[in-house]
């Protein structure tokens, strides 16, 4: 590989890196529902702990503005976050193996 070779490597690079965390930013953003009145930021934590709450004791959460939200149905919540993380994570999965094809395609081309 002579110079402009890596230069131009380097640059793809710099640009997949670029895709990746601009895809990655995109899917984060959509990973909230709205409850009772509150945004919820999806993530395993709130799933997981949503999962493990005995529904016998009241729930309060502190949702994305830091307001305190009552959770009147647990389950409910929970199901409305793990659609979101499935069509979220899924969404992201497709587009992210676009961009691994493209980088593979590209790298054929420069063969």
């Amino acid at each position: 590989m002579n110079v402009i070779d890596l230069e131009q490597f380097a640059r793809q690079r710099l640009d997949i890196n670029r895709q990746r965390l601009a895809l990655k930013e995109q899917q984060e953003q959509r990973l909230t529902v709205v409850y009772n009145g509150g945004l919820f930021l999806v993530d395993l934590v709130l799933m997981g702990f949503l999962a493990s709450w005995d529904t016998k004791f009241q729930l309060y959460l502190k949702d994305s503005y830091d307001n305190p939200i009552y959770i009147d149905n647990v389950k409910v919540l929970l199901d409305l976050c793990r659609t979101k993380w499935s069509e979220v994570m899924n969404d992201w999965h497709n587009q992210y193996e676009e961009l691994k094809k493209v980088r593979r395609i590209n790298q054929l081309d420069e063969q």
